[in-house]
């Protein structure tokens, strides 16, 4: 384990044994990484800003319940990506709702008259959203945050290996995933 992990492992530790000091030592330390890291889901500045500050929160008021049993950064991360996907669902049913609501009717599907850029945007991001945790990770530091492989693997403590499979995977799901608008769109 790495000093970083042992320092947070303390400031853990610390937390809940109600010791504001350390939350806020782990706040300051990893408060701006992982707004980066939200905002690359939510490409809000404020609502990356808003999931981290929430994630922080949900740590402080449930610090005697919860259970870190995997490093305190690796739970930092998938609990802001998992809060930041929650928040761009909310984003886009509430989106959907006030489209409907406008227009005063539902919107239907034309596939004859082909998908819009936003119903395009929309069916794209559904589909990225549904692969796999890590494949899903490793897929957003490459295309959103522009990392090579090499970087990604020593961001992550993986094989470069590891990186070039998932992504593999990503690709793969992503085609028979997007399938049926490739068809709509090539016609």
């Amino acid at each position: 384990m790495s000093v970083a992990a042992d320092q947070d492992k303390i400031l853990y530790h610390q937390i809940r044994q109600n010791n504001k000091s350390a939350f806020d030592a782990l706040f300051q330390k990893y408060y701006s990484r992982l707004c980066r890291f939200a905002y690359t889901y939510t490409r809000s500045l404020e609502l990356a800003e808003e999931t981290v500050q929430n994630t922080f929160i949900k740590i402080w008021t449930q610090r005697h319940s919860l259970a870190i049993t995997t490093s305190v950064l690796s739970y930092l991360f998938t609990s802001v990506r998992n809060q930041s996907l929650n928040e761009m669902k909310k984003m886009s049913v509430r989106i959907s709702h006030e489209t409907e609501f406008a227009e005063g009717r539902e919107v239907e599907a034309d596939k004859n008259a082909g998908l819009n850029e936003e119903k395009f945007k929309k069916y794209v991001c559904s589909a990225i959203e549904q692969l796999p945790e890590k494949c899903l990770e490793i897929f957003t530091l490459s295309r959103n945050d522009g990392l090579t492989y090499d970087e990604i693997a020593g961001y992550l403590g993986i094989s470069k290996k590891t990186v070039e499979n998932q992504m593999g995977i990503a690709f793969k799901k992503l085609r028979k995933l997007l399938a049926p608008i490739r068809t709509i769109f090539m016609d």
